[in-house]
């Protein structure tokens, strides 16, 4: 069982060394988090073939889909192949979604997924070496009258990533037993003395006030107003499986609040007229002002933090 013990970071140390050294920052960063992902590649290569699937879940704006890329590249360099299968693709359609209190479709809840067609996806494949996979239309709220064919060999894994991949409707299934599960998101909180400036949830908050903006049409004002939902789901279908996880991937980048200051400000300064979302606003930019604004300059292409400013 992992540690759900977080860690702490000075505040004022990283507020510095983003102002002095922003380049040795970000140096230190990069290693901290890729020293991760090349631990979980050996551990699941001393496994392979017996072990065949990672099961890579987290909660939003956690990393996981920069995740499972560089787990694909660094278990290359292992010599095994893998193929990335995401349970976004196995959502029943939308209109099925069960309501909540308030008469909103429930769309964080993981009997959403289509577990059943998951399985015999899966079981297809290992058995007859090629299967057909389904793809869900975003767009449209349903699944796609498309497929798409995999063809598979005893050299490949499958990294499935999903908000819901530990929950037990998922990794309880039989195909799952064997699975390598991993648990990512972010365990470092920073620190101004002994008193908290950014928590763990704050930071993903950050993170998904910029992504939504930039690249789902969803503004600042919009992402805030939905956050209870979001936490209210997490709580709920996905944090009480963490501890269930072989492996727990922190994925902070410790100058994150340098580089997103000068992308957020703009968008919750939009949001300090609005009687709803002035007050989260508002002490969200008192948190980044601690840090000095950094520049993406130096950025590896393959940085997770690009996931959230890039879009990838």
């Amino acid at each position: 069982m992992v540690s759900d013990v977080k860690k702490k970071l000075d505040a004022g140390l990283i507020s510095k060394m983003a102002e002095r050294s922003p380049r040795e920052l970000i140096r230190l960063s990069e290693k901290r988090y890729r020293e991760q992902i090349a631990e979980v590649a050996d551990r699941f290569a001393s496994q392979f073939p017996k072990q065949k699937i990672i099961l890579l879940s987290g909660p939003t704006s956690a990393g996981k889909t920069t995740t499972s890329h560089n787990l694909d590249t660094e278990l290359e360099k292992r010599g095994i192949h893998t193929f990335p299968l995401s349970l976004d693709d196995f959502f029943f359609d939308r209109d099925q979604a069960p309501l909540m209190a308030d008469g909103q479709p429930d769309l964080e809840t993981p009997e959403l997924i289509d577990t059943a067609t998951l399985e015999k996806c899966l079981e297809v494949l290992f058995k007859e070496g090629k299967a057909d996979f389904p793809i869900f239309d975003f767009k449209l709220g349903r699944r796609s009258d498309r497929v798409w064919t995999h063809e598979h060999d005893e050299n490949t894994a499958i990294i499935i990533e999903g908000l819901h991949a530990l929950n037990p409707l998922i990794s309880g299934r039989p195909i799952f037993s064997d699975a390598l599960r991993l648990y990512i998101s972010i365990k470092t909180e920073y620190y101004v003395g002994d008193q908290r400036l950014i928590s763990t949830r704050e930071m993903r908050f950050i993170r998904r006030i910029i992504r939504d903006n930039s690249f789902r049409g969803c503004p600042p004002a919009e992402t805030i107003t939905m956050w209870d939902n979001v936490v209210r789901g997490e709580e709920k279908h996905i944090r009480p499986f963490r501890t269930n996880a072989d492996v727990w991937i922190d994925s902070l980048h410790l100058y994150e609040p340098a580089l997103f200051r000068p992308i957020a400000e703009p968008l919750l300064q939009s949001c300090l007229t609005s009687s709803s979302c002035a007050e989260v606003a508002e002490s969200l930019l008192e948190k980044l002002s601690y840090f000095p604004p950094m520049q993406p300059d130096g950025l590896p292409s393959d940085s997770l933090m690009r996931e959230f400013i890039e879009g990838i």
